[in-house]
């Protein structure tokens, strides 16, 4: 990778925890980029490692109990995990902000929601800018009326919730917005409009988006490109229509085969047999060989490399051609 002309490259980020003497590897060697004003969909099961590589990125991983074993994640040249926490201060919530899971926890519950939103803007920009007219005018942009800014969280529904979270992640115009399911606990039309809602201002900002996701038909409506997870590392890797169009490691194709499809009269969905390994007690070779249809000796015997597919993105497994073929 050549991270001075990527906007963010993350390489061999590796991410542990310890939990009742047991060692828990949570991220295994995760490499990415990320270009200005594109979208990246962090897409797979839960427990993946999804939030912990965000989480990373940004530095606010447990103190306790969680070590950064290696990796680099540099943003614009600089690695991030070689900063001085004080330095790494100034670019949380200014050149990277986060929207978290659930908009019930993301907010103070005993503290007017403009109020949170105005924190963000005193915390992070100059003295030259009101952090009440700011936050004023943010409420204004994701759709709910200024005057609302005395208000707090218990006088919002989910959805609106969910708004004051992205105009709290939006407030100091980021340069790269980490999107950990901002959809997940709102209804389809809620959804909708929060979606469209995150694309218009990313658009108008030309901000960079990581979006972490379970939801295939969210990563069609937002990405530009796709990194499916598993075990604490990409397994598939390329743009969403290389993705999409032509999926590759028998993990990528069970998502995409648990999908119903509306075209087709099937009594049953087809979902991926099995459990994920443990995290505390991986196996020697692929992480996915115990659940793989297409698993053979040589996928247990030692750390599965990367390798090129047809359409030339990145597929971790080491039977692409036998597959191939006996898929034809």
């Amino acid at each position: 990778m050549n991270k001075e002309t990527k906007f963010l490259s993350v390489k061999d980020l590796v991410v542990e925890f310890a939990s009742d003497g047991e060692i828990v590897h949570a991220v295994n060697g995760v490499s990415m980029e990320l270009e200005r004003g594109e979208t990246l969909g962090l897409v797979g099961e839960t427990g993946a490692g999804k939030t912990t590589i965000a989480k990373a990125i940004l530095r606010i991983l447990p103190d306790v109990g969680c070590k950064i074993r290696g990796g680099e994640v540099c943003l614009e040249g600089e690695d991030l995990l070689k900063l001085h926490e004080n330095d790494m201060r100034k670019i949380r919530g200014n050149k990277i902000s986060m929207i978290f899971q659930d908009p019930m926890t993301a907010l103070n519950p005993v503290q007017r929601i403009g109020e949170q939103i105005a924190e963000v803007v005193k915390l992070h920009n100059d003295e030259h800018i009101n952090p009440e007219k700011r936050a004023k005018e943010m409420l204004e942009i994701v759709g709910i009326p200024a005057e609302r800014y005395y208000e707090y969280p218990h006088q919002f529904s989910g959805g609106m919730k969910q708004r004051v979270v992205i105009a709290i992640a939006l407030a100091c115009n980021p340069d790269l917005l980490l999107a950990d399911e901002p959809t997940t606990a709102l209804d389809v039309t809620i959804q909708a409009q929060v979606l469209d809602l995150i694309g218009d201002l990313r658009k108008k900002y030309n901000t960079s988006m990581l979006l972490i996701t379970h939801d295939l038909g969210v990563v069609a409506q937002v990405c530009d490109s796709v990194a499916v997870i598993y075990a604490g590392n990409i397994i598939e890797y390329g743009t969403k229509e290389q993705i999409f169009d032509h999926p590759s490691h028998p993990y990528t194709k069970g998502l995409f085969g648990a999908i119903p499809d509306m075209n087709e009269d099937e009594e049953w969905l087809h979902p991926i047999e099995g459990l994920p390994p443990d995290p505390t007690n991986l196996p020697p070779g692929c992480a996915f060989a115990p659940r793989c249809n297409h698993a053979g000796e040589v996928c247990l015997k030692g750390p599965i490399g990367i390798a090129k597919t047809a359409d030339g993105h990145d597929c971790r497994c080491c039977r692409l051609d036998e597959i191939a073929r006996e898929e034809e």
